[in-house]
């Protein structure tokens, strides 16, 4: 393709840029899949970072939880 000529940018969810020259035929659906699959991966990321935790990981955050309540009762004043 010739210098200067305006070439259209497809992005994606991912980031990605696709450039293409004009004339080039895209097929939609197959980059409608390709943008949901990429949001359906990160989706999924966030969900294992979420709810992905080992058993003893949540013992951990358990005890710190109790603790941090116990720490703020103690230093609670009476009313």
């Amino acid at each position: 393709m010739p210098p200067g000529c305006a070439t259209p940018v497809l992005a994606e969810a991912g980031g990605t840029v696709h450039r293409t020259a004009m004339g080039d035929v895209i097929n939609l659906n197959r980059f409608r899949k390709g943008r949901d699959k990429v949001a359906r991966a990160q989706e999924a990321d966030a969900n294992r970072r979420k709810f992905g935790r080992t058993k003893a990981e949540k013992a951990v955050e358990e005890s710190e939880e109790a603790r941090r309540k116990a720490l703020l009762d103690g230093a609670k004043l009476d009313d």
